[in-house]
């Protein structure tokens, strides 16, 4: 239960933000803040991870969100992994593995910015694709129980095993025909880890436009790693009951792919409200000070860098609100960052601290001058926003950009996994896998 404290702030919060976020308060929701990452870090089995992780019902750690928000990073992870098994660090090979995925997009998304969301390689096959997302799949209606079980999980829970994504993005690119963007941002939207890097990289590695081919699957392959969640009951006409040669050729021998009816957009968006605009009245007393701390959505830490090397400076955390009106999240996304709000400021109460909504740029800088300081602090990430809002602050202030913790040091241009986790294995690990060049499956 949620002090009336902090619940009567959540109330005013959603207030201001109407219009930045999709849908209302539902049951279940994640919790968000370093303390649950740190609580879920600590009760995370990756030894039996590593063994079932294709399928659905097995143990996952559910720290990509965490991750995301960085309210917990990827070193804590890799070193608390290690930790663990000290006499025999194979036991959490899969999982650190697998968390360089992580560490590889972002190396990706460092390398090409917002060209990230164009697509890096030309496709591996000749189909066009609209970008238009039917209805049906935006209503979760497909008539596919495995489809709208997927969409319902991402629309309700926030959540979607990656296996599921994977199988999801190949249906909306290579069955419905649409372009991998559109999928990309109905992700970002909904899932509580919807992250630039990662998501716009792994739609890439679906439509094959940063892998050597298309990925695809068939039924076999769902009801095998579902469990027969949907397939052992489906009566429908299914599009994947095909051997894989049979579906390379139906899905990639030239026909065009059937297109999607109607625009994402009637589905998802709700114009009810419009965003309220926030004054500097809205900041509150805080005290004059040389230097300002900008905690951004992807450092909702107490231990972040830039909060950690400046103890005594104000922080500021901005809403940005023209980026949430173009593409509002889901509730419980806005939810989880109110949460990591929340438990950022509880340990850290004093000095002040402070949340905007707005352009980043515009409050940040009028904060600035109303404090006058004269340094911005931030912590390092390659996402375009965090990137962008720093080189304008630069025209003003002198902008410190401080260093994350690195995972793994890869100097060239990421372009295969394979490569990357050749390299970088031994970083990780600590030593050399015997399985090196393993792909992701």
């Amino acid at each position: 239960m949620m002090p009336n404290d902090l619940l009567a702030r959540r109330t005013a919060w959603l207030d201001r933000l109407r219009g930045c976020y999709l849908g209302g308060p539902k049951p279940g929701t994640l919790p968000g803040g370093r303390t649950e990452a740190l609580r879920r870090l600590q009760s995370f089995d990756a030894v039996a991870y590593g063994r079932t992780r294709n399928f659905l019902d097995a143990p996952v750690s559910r720290l990509s969100p965490y991750l995301r928000h960085g309210m917990v990073t990827a070193v804590e992870v890799r070193d608390h992994m290690k930790a663990e098994f000290p006499s025999d660090p194979t036991r959490t090979e899969e999982f650190l593995r697998q968390l360089a995925w992580r560490d590889f997009f972002e190396k990706v998304l460092a390398w090409h910015g917002r060209g990230l969301d164009e697509d890096l390689e030309e496709p591996k096959h000749a189909v066009a694709r609209v970008t238009r997302i039917p209805l049906d799949v935006t209503n979760g209606q497909t008539g596919l129980p495995c489809m709208d079980g997927m969409l319902g999980e991402l629309f309700d829970d926030g959540y979607l095993h990656n296996h599921a994504r994977l199988w999801f993005a190949a249906y909306l690119c290579h069955f419905r025909g649409v372009r991998w963007q559109e999928g990309a941002r109905l992700f970002r939207q909904y899932l509580y880890d919807g992250d630039h890097a990662s998501n716009a990289a792994s739609w890439q590695w679906v439509e094959g436009t940063f892998a050597a081919k298309p990925y695809f699957m068939n039924k076999q392959n769902i009801a095998t790693f579902s469990g027969g969640r949907w397939c052992d009951t489906c009566r429908v006409k299914c599009p994947f009951d095909a051997d894989y040669p049979t579906l390379q050729h139906r899905l990639f021998a030239g026909s065009q792919a059937p297109l999607g009816a109607k625009s994402a957009e009637a589905g998802v968006r709700n114009e009810d409200h419009q965003p309220a605009s926030v004054t500097l009245d809205d900041i509150g007393p805080l005290p004059p000070a040389s230097d300002l701390v900008w905690v951004h959505d992807a450092a909702l830490s107490w231990n972040d860098p830039a909060l950690r090397a400046n103890p005594d400076a104000a922080a500021a955390f901005v809403f940005d609100e023209p980026a949430l009106s173009a593409e509002p999240w889901a509730y419980h996304r806005m939810a989880f960052v109110l949460d990591g709000l929340d438990d950022l400021i509880a340990h850290r109460p004093d000095p002040a601290m402070t949340t905007l909504v707005g352009d980043p740029v515009e409050r940040l800088t009028a904060l600035a001058r109303q404090l006058g300081a004269t340094a911005i602090h931030l912590s390092e990430h390659p996402n375009p926003g965090v990137v962008e809002t720093a080189e304008a602050l630069r025209t003003e202030f002198r902008v410190v950009v401080h260093p994350r913790p690195i995972f793994a040091d890869y100097p060239v241009e990421p372009t295969r996994f394979s490569r990357y986790w050749e390299k970088v294995a031994p970083q990780v690990l600590g030593y050399r896998p015997k399985s090196a060049k393993r792909m992701h499956t």
